[in-house]
């Protein structure tokens, strides 16, 4: 991971990703591909992943389409795509180690790694980085709050 964290409460951001308001982080690979995840925040809010089924290699990615599933104790969530591109690879060992999402997300807990059809960074402008997604995160945070003090 980065040496470069911005860390907001006890989540973890590294500043070399981009995001998405649906927890997912985005890395640009000197390759030219993208890999992507599950952000610290989502990862914790899911809570403990049980299983997790993504697109196969070869598949085809636009904004908006589902390209997996995480399924935790809470709930199912589908996992959608925010840039245009083709599935190069997914994490093998999430089939057996799903887990491997809330031990490290940003490591080995990886999801896909996606071949962009434009250039990685038309891709990547269509996200944020860490440092523009500070007041998003605290307000995941306080409403993450609110509802576990009504419980």
């Amino acid at each position: 991971m980065s040496s470069n964290v911005i860390e907001i409460k006890q989540y973890r951001f590294p500043t070399d990703l981009y995001y998405t308001d649906r927890h997912l982080w985005f890395r640009k690979e000197p390759d030219g591909s993208v890999t992507v995840g599950i952000d610290d925040l989502g990862q914790k809010l899911a809570g403990k992943i049980m299983s997790m089924r993504l697109s196969i290699e070869g598949s085809s990615l636009v904004p908006g389409k589902i390209f997996g599933t995480m399924e935790s104790a809470k709930w199912v969530e589908r996992l959608i795509s925010s840039v245009t591109g083709v599935v190069k690879s997914t994490n093998q060992k999430l089939r057996s180690m799903p887990s491997l999402v809330n031990q490290d997300p940003y490591r080995d807990g990886w999801l896909i790694k996606i071949t962009p059809t434009a250039t990685v960074d038309q891709e990547l402008s269509k996200l944020v980085t860490a440092e523009a997604l500070e007041s998003w995160v605290k307000k995941e945070i306080e409403e993450k709050e609110r509802l576990a003090r009504k419980k």
